[in-house]
Parts: C-alpha cells; structure tokens; sequence
C-alpha cells in the first residue's frame, strides 16, 4: 500500500507540472500579442474622441444661446409692458389729480377757510408712561384719535 500511495503521488506531480507549463506555454504565446499596439488604431481613436467631444460642447453652446435669447426676448416684452402699463397709470392718475383740483377749487371757494375745524385732538398726553413698577399694573393704550401724537415711553 506504501508503494502504491508513492505512485499515486508521483502521477499526481506530474499532473500538476504539466497542467502548470501548459498554461505558462499559452501565456507565454499570448504576451507577445498584449504589448503589440496599432499607433494608428491609437490616433483614429483619441480624434473620434475629441470630434465627439467638440460635437457635444457645440450642441451644448446652442441650446444655452437659444435659451438665452428666448429670455431676452421675454424680457424685452415684459419691458414694453410694464412700461406702457406705467405710462397709462400716469395719465390716469393725471385725470384723476385734475378732478380733484377742480372739486378742491370750487369747495375752497364756497367754504373761508377759517371755518375750517382744527382735527387734531388737543386732549391727547405727549407721552403715555408704560414703565414697569410695583403694584398695580398700568394701561399702555394710546387713546382712539392720539396715534399720531402720543407715544409710548418705556
């Protein structure tokens, strides 16, 4: 049984050696052809590149010059628009100014001016005092008609 075990390993070596230097002798075939390059493949290849790449950079410009100019046109609309817009509410507000002109005029002249009743309230405190103190809790509420005239000191 010794003997035969030995001869089984040895069959087994020689298995292995000659698988192993049937796969060296095909790498070995198949490196001579890794390191050959086609120069010319090369350069085709590298201008196709760049043609493809200045192709899309191209395209790319048009359509941001395309949007450009269709906003600039939505712009120069908008422009005229608001601009006429404007122009109509001056005149109208111009329309509207000379009618009351005409009212304050024909008014003015009907009641003297020394009829005329004085609205600011005159019982309105200069200031209304909100600082906090002990005790009783103040109001800090400017009187109806004092807006204007009172303020509020803390």
């Amino acid at each position: 049984m010794n003997e035969e075990t030995k001869k089984k390993k040895f069959l087994m070596k020689i298995g292995i050696a000659s698988l192993m230097f049937l796969i060296l002798f095909f790498w070995i075939l198949n490196v001579k052809n890794v390191f050959k390059t086609n120069p010319s493949n090369e350069v085709t290849q590298s201008q196709a590149e760049w043609q493809n790449i200045k192709k899309d950079f191209g395209n790319t410009v048009d359509q941001v010059n395309t949007s450009l100019d269709k906003i600039t046109a939505t712009n120069e609309k908008l422009k005229t628009a608001s601009s006429s817009l404007l122009n109509e509410l001056i005149n109208e507000t111009n329309k509207i100014a000379s009618s009351n002109e005409e009212l304050a005029t024909s008014s003015s002249s009907a009641i003297p001016v020394h009829f005329i009743p004085d609205l600011k309230n005159t019982n309105c405190p200069e200031y209304i005092n909100c600082m906090p103190s002990i005790g009783e809790a103040q109001s800090c509420q400017i009187p109806a008609g004092c807006e204007g005239i009172t303020e509020i000191a803390y």
